[in-house]
């Protein structure tokens, strides 16, 4: 018998280049996969005014209109894939504004709600900062919260804080920090 050779020979490895590892792969194309989902949550009016292939919008506008769930996975699926062969930096840049339009209006919503708290758990200093700054809205202002403290008191139901957090979230400027207004009008 002759000497065999190695059937394992681990220098023909070393200068092979490996391409991404297959779950790589799968997350790269699960994370298109949502961007696309996300991006069709935007609306029709976003997608066919966001200057995509044709191939691409037309998938994208189909993805609300399907409720089945496996249909709606294997669209998805198909929507990554036309999404790999695209550059997807201006979806990218679209969602992301998405998202911080959304921080900046919950944002919003819960200073909002700190100042209505402020105001019906008594800081009567607040009150009167509001009503010379906005002297068109202070008579309501103040009617709303002494009302909302009443209903407070009583235990009954926040009608009037209700209507105050409307009225405060109706105020032209939204104020950048829980102290006084400093516009006069």
């Amino acid at each position: 018998m002759g000497k065999r050779k190695p059937l394992y020979h681990p220098e023909e490895f070393n200068d092979r280049q490996y391409g991404p590892s297959k779950s790589q792969l799968k997350r790269d194309s699960t994370e298109l996969q949502s961007l696309g989902e996300e991006f069709a949550a935007l609306g029709d009016k976003v997608v066919r005014e966001a200057g995509l292939p044709p191939e691409l919008e037309a998938a994208l506008l189909l993805i609300r209109t399907l409720t089945k769930h496996e249909a709606r996975r294997r669209h998805l699926q198909y929507v990554g894939k036309l999404m790999r062969s695209f550059d997807t930096g201006r979806i990218r840049e679209i969602v992301e504004a998405a998202r911080q339009g959304h921080a900046v209006r919950t944002d919003a919503f819960h200073r909002t709600e700190r100042l209505r708290d402020r105001m019906v758990d008594g800081d009567d200093e607040l009150v009167q900062q509001f009503f010379t700054a906005y002297p068109g809205e202070g008579q309501r202002l103040r009617q709303l919260v002494l009302a909302a403290r009443r209903e407070k008191t009583a235990g009954k139901p926040p009608t009037s804080a209700r209507a105050l957090f409307r009225l405060l979230q109706g105020i032209p400027e939204n104020l950048s920090d829980e102290t006084a207004p400093e516009r006069q009008e």
